[in-house]
């Protein structure tokens, strides 16, 4: 069952054999594998459970119901804004579909440098299979690519770049573009309509509304402590206690680590909050002689990745479509007063690309605040800003390819190029200091890092601590290592494995 915090009237307190922090990729799949497992399961979920026609299909609504801080986390120097969706079904819930598996080099460093075991391509090919299905990850047909998808369909094609269709986790999918506030017809096969509901079925109790602030270990035994918050004043009406002696911390890869830093748990590495990777993104404005709909159809249903580690070294960039709804646009776009007006007004007629970087010398930190909150910072290292400056020249080549007339970048200093010859001395120009362009980030990973050697590393290789038997991290947080693809199919593959090993292991993990 699901039970809303308006539900509750008085403290409560529970005992599992596992409670789960958190509903995501990293909690939904493990709840739904431990509870068909036969083992009592409770999730408990900060954000706010929602039915499919719950969602409005509005930024308003989104934003304020289904987005940490509104949309608005970002670095401590405000530098990066960070999305992270916060209701049951986590980031899935909101985000735009695409569903890649983990690249073969990416798989392999795990292996060679962090020494993780049964992680290679051979050992996940069978859960990316299952879960492929599962989902209906399928591949759309050509006529289904929206204008914004056309964009690097056609730019990279003319430029001889390597492009393609991405898998989607869809079915019926009516290309309403609604993907990034939940999906109003439930045709988006996210968590929260396939783990959560299949875990619930399974005998899961899912308490949404409820924010774990912390863990404490006797023995075997451990207890989640919290707050239960009103789902539209966000204040404490009540409290939790959680007894299990299993605790799978699937809450992100940003709040996984505060919360083992405000427990003080599982850090005798000193690594919990290091290595956090972001696939640091901006995006290139091109605008076009037509319409666009810049926010209409199906998100996000292609990608160019022609440069993704082309040299190597398991760095590069790779280039999306982006939904161009209109608070996002409007935040993005650059300029001041009328300025800022007369782009809006070109606003039907924008062609929007983003730029992912795979991380190489970038990497980031989270810490716990004076309030008890998230601090994070975020240092970008120069062979990756190299990347970005590469990432933005050929994305604004693929855009002129594809019939932009003019093509803008997110700098804060107006930066806009009118032909080819414009695009390297125009970024050559540019200052590329904190702030001084738009860096967005949704798929933070890393912070509580996979490995075999407990002195560089939170988790070993099946995602339990080392410093502590029975509690276990599952979520982006345990990557090694920047992903180089959307990361929702390489989360869920981890989050099946490591739960089927809890299940094999339960009796020796308790006892």
């Amino acid at each position: 069952m699901i039970i809303e915090s308006k539900d509750i009237s008085k403290p409560v307190r529970e005992s599992a054999d596992v409670c789960i922090i958190g509903s995501g990729c990293g909690g939904g799949a493990s709840a739904k594998i431990l509870a068909e497992a036969g083992k009592k399961v409770i999730v408990i979920e900060e954000g706010g459970y929602f039915k499919t026609d719950e969602f409005e299909s509005t930024e308003e609504f989104a934003f304020s119901n289904l987005y940490r801080q509104r949309a608005g986390q970002a670095t401590d120097n405000l530098a990066v804004t960070v999305l992270q969706g916060k209701c049951v079904g986590g980031s899935s819930t909101v985000n735009w579909t695409t569903s890649l598996r983990t690249p073969d080099f990416v798989l392999e460093q795990w292996a060679k440098e962090f020494g993780v075991k049964g992680m290679r391509t051979k050992d996940l090919d069978p859960y990316f299979m299952r879960i492929e299905k599962y989902l209906n990850v399928h591949v759309e047909p050509d006529e289904n690519h929206n204008l914004q998808n056309r964009i690097i369909l056609d730019g990279a094609k003319k430029l001889g770049y390597r492009a393609k269709a991405t898998g989607r986790n869809t079915r019926d999918c009516a290309k309403i573009g609604a993907c990034g506030f939940g999906c109003p017809i439930g045709a988006k096969m996210s968590v929260n309509v396939t783990y959560i509901p299949d875990a619930v079925k399974a005998g899961a109790t899912i308490f949404s509304e409820f924010r774990a602030d912390k863990i404490e270990v006797t023995g075997s035994q451990k207890k989640v402590l919290g707050a239960i918050v009103d789902r539209l004043t966000q204040k404490q009406v009540s409290d939790f206690v959680i007894e299990a002696p299993i605790v799978v911390v699937s809450a992100s890869s940003i709040f996984s680590p505060v919360l083992l830093l405000k427990s003080k748990l599982a850090n005798s590495s000193g690594q919990v909050g290091k290595h956090l990777t972001f696939h640091l993104t901006s995006a290139l404005l091109g605008t076009f002689d037509r319409s666009m709909y810049p926010s209409s159809g199906i998100p996000q249903s292609a990608l160019c990745d022609e440069f993704l580690n082309k040299n190597g070294d398991g760095g590069g960039f790779w280039m999306e479509a982006v939904p161009a709804t209109p608070t996002l646009a409007a935040l993005a776009i650059p300029g001041f007063g009328g300025e800022h007006r007369k782009l809006m007004q070109k606003y039907p007629s924008i062609g929007a690309t983003i730029v992912l970087v795979k991380e190489i010398d970038s990497e980031g930190t989270v810490t716990v605040n004076d309030y008890g909150r998230p601090s994070i910072s975020y240092d970008l290292g120069s062979r990756d800003l190299d990347y970005l400056k590469q990432g933005l020249k050929a994305t604004a080549e693929v855009q002129f390819a594809a019939g932009a007339k003019e093509v803008l970048t997110l700098h804060a200093r107006m930066t806009s190029f009118k032909s080819l010859d414009d695009i390297e001395k125009k970024l050559a120009r540019a200052d590329w200091g904190p702030n001084e362009i738009a860096l967005y980030s949704a798929h933070p990973l890393g912070t509580c890092r996979m490995g075999e050697d407990a002195r560089n590393s939170v988790v070993d290789s099946h995602c339990q601590t080392h410093d502590v038997k029975g509690l276990f991290v599952i979520d982006g947080s345990v990557t090694p290592t920047s992903l180089g693809v959307n990361p929702q199919i390489t989360l869920l593959a981890i989050s099946e494995k490591s739960a089927e090993w809890i299940v094999e292991n339960f009796n020796r993990i308790v006892g």
